[in-house]
């Protein structure tokens, strides 16, 4: 006789913010179906925050959100022509009009390039690229070990907020599952709340340091922040006002002048004369990426790192592209010390035009020497020249450069 056995099932999770089904708070994606063929390429549209009360207004009617909430995703909704418009007056199609649109939820590429803005974003292609030249690593907690070495991100500016969710999501598997703090029933309940909420800021594994210059550019990017997966990725986050190498000084003395960064990105102007507070911030191998939108700029950066000793280092120089162009064109963008400088003291140098240009293109290069590695990168020279020309066989498209630098050993 053959017994049954009890075939053991799988336990029960609650599931945050991997629902199927559309709830209050939720964020939706409609996209037109291919049943209107005129309609069909049209733009998709991003949904507010779903509320009972609230609405979706296209040029073909409305949706209210009530007959979203519940819905699954790649549900189909129909717009409602007779309220289309503000003063809830019939509108036009009559009662066979109507607009198909199809439920999807909201990716953060969507999100980034859909959602109100105040300031350019950095596109997410970019964010993307950005966020792997970093080549973040994140460890998971582990149950009863230290919290360990903390992974410390720099961005400056804010912006839109674009990059901080990038650099939020790419770190946010090194902390531990943020305590919801609900308001509970009694005395001192909201106070115990800020205090747990305290306690697991001060046990972080990961920060994004988020700095902005304007306090309305920053207040709508936590705005924008916050509004994604109902704030999933905020508590990864602390924004700062401020100019950056004051809040960067201040972040150094509350460590006792200890490095603490292991990356920064730096997206502003006049970003060259931050360089050398953020390197003294940041860990040896550390990479410092700056954003600007000419090559002169970065060279800037470089001719600044050269002349005023920044402990830093040229790794690259990549050109971003645009029309669908990513992965970043890399660029020869290096500082040198022409022959004849290097001469001068002994040597007697033909001052000719030509052999004046052959040598600048025929100087040394020390931006990636490792004598420099032995203290004498931290004196002041003089005398660079600039190499700067697009690596051969590769197309022009332009959209902005990236310099890809790295603290040195000194």
């Amino acid at each position: 006789m053959l017994l049954r056995r009890a075939v053991p099932t799988a336990p029960r999770f609650q599931r945050q913010h991997i629902s199927t089904v559309f709830a209050p708070g939720d964020l939706a994606l409609l996209r037109p179906t291919k049943s209107d063929r005129n309609n069909s390429y049209a733009s998709p549209i991003l949904a507010k925050p779903l509320s009972p009360t609230g609405r979706v207004e296209t040029h073909k009617g409305i949706i209210p959100h009530s007959s979203i909430l519940g819905k699954q995703r790649r549900d189909v909704v129909r717009t409602n022509v007779f309220n289309s418009t503000r003063d809830g007056s019939r509108g036009k199609g009559g009662a066979g009009g109507g607009q198909e649109y199809r439920l999807h939820e909201v990716k953060l590429e969507e999100y980034v390039r859909l959602t109100r803005r105040l300031v350019t974003p950095l596109y997410p292609q970019d964010a993307s690229l950005i966020v792997g030249l970093l080549d973040l690593h994140p460890e998971p907690p582990r149950w009863g070990e230290d919290k360990g070495e903390r992974l410390e991100i720099l961005e400056a500016g804010t912006g839109h907020g674009a990059l901080t969710l990038y650099l939020s999501r790419a770190v946010h598997g090194a902390n531990t599952p943020f305590p919801r703090a609900r308001r509970e029933e009694g005395e001192g309940g909201e106070e115990d709340g800020a205090i747990a909420v305290e306690a697991w800021k001060a046990q972080r594994r990961a920060v994004v340091h988020s700095i902005e210059i304007s306090d309305k550019y920053s207040s709508h990017a936590r705005t924008i922040v916050d509004g994604f997966r109902h704030g999933i990725y905020t508590p990864n986050v602390e924004f700062h006002v401020g100019s950056v190498s004051s809040i960067t000084s201040t972040l150094l003395a509350q460590r006792q002048g200890m490095e603490f960064l292991s990356h920064a990105f730096l997206d502003l102007p006049g970003t060259e004369q931050h360089l050398g507070i953020v390197a003294k911030a940041l860990k040896v191998d550390g990479a410092l990426i700056v954003f600007c939108p000419s090559i002169t700029q970065v060279m800037a950066c470089l001719e600044t790192v050269k002349t005023e000793g920044v402990a830093l280092e040229m790794e690259k120089v990549l050109e971003l592209g645009v029309n669908g162009g990513t992965g970043g064109r890399e660029w020869d963008v290096r500082a040198v010390r022409p022959r004849a400088a290097r001469q001068q003291a002994t040597d007697v140098v033909d001052d000719s035009d030509g052999e004046a240009r052959a040598q600048e293109d025929s100087g040394i290069d020390l931006s990636s020497s490792g004598g420099e590695e032995d203290g004498r990168g931290d004196k002041k020279d003089e005398g660079w020249k600039m190499i700067c020309r697009p690596k051969v066989g590769e197309l022009v498209v332009g959209g902005g450069f990236l310099g890809v630098f790295r603290k040195k050993r000194v």
